[in-house]
């Protein structure tokens, strides 16, 4: 009788061990390493927010102009890493012109992005401006999750994977 109990108490201590590490992964994120490539308040896309594993979104949707701006024509870019690009545009003259980011982590299944979009330049509040940023990271193909002012984005038309 006292083995059947201590053969429960073993199944119970092991169980309760897993289950927690099954329901603490989601919580258990580490920051992962970035590199700004490039920010500022010209975007040539209205609002958008796309991954890009190679230069080919770069070079259908964003005009010579912008990308030799930016060196984003360069090849380094994507040996071994990816860029998250985040577009946006103050239609509404709110004074959004700067995209702040919070932080990227990830899990063993998913990558957060979190970013706040804020009113950085009280002068330019009477222009439509378009902020956007682009970051560079170790390539993966996890599940990416954007967070934008403290509230998660669509999981549809608004993520897009190149």
């Amino acid at each position: 009788m006292k083995i059947k109990y201590f053969i429960l108490l073993i199944i119970f201590l092991f169980g309760n061990v897993y289950l927690h590490k099954v329901f603490s992964q989601e919580e258990n994120l580490k920051d992962v390493e970035f590199e700004i490539i490039a920010e500022g308040t010209d975007s040539p896309i209205p609002n958008l927010q796309i991954v890009c594993f190679n230069k080919y979104f770069n070079k259908d949707y964003l005009p010579s102009d912008f990308r030799k701006k930016y060196n984003l024509d360069v090849k380094k870019l994507y040996k071994r890493k990816m860029l998250i690009q985040v577009f946006h545009s103050d239609k509404n003259k709110k004074g959004l012109d700067k995209i702040e980011l919070i932080g990227i982590k990830e899990s063993d299944k998913k990558l957060v992005v979190t970013y706040n979009i804020i009113n950085s330049n009280t002068e330019n509040d009477d222009k439509i401006v378009s902020p956007f940023l682009i970051l560079q990271i170790t390539k993966s193909k996890k599940e990416i999750k954007f967070i934008v002012n403290g509230t998660k984005l669509g999981e549809g038309t608004e993520i897009y994977l190149d």
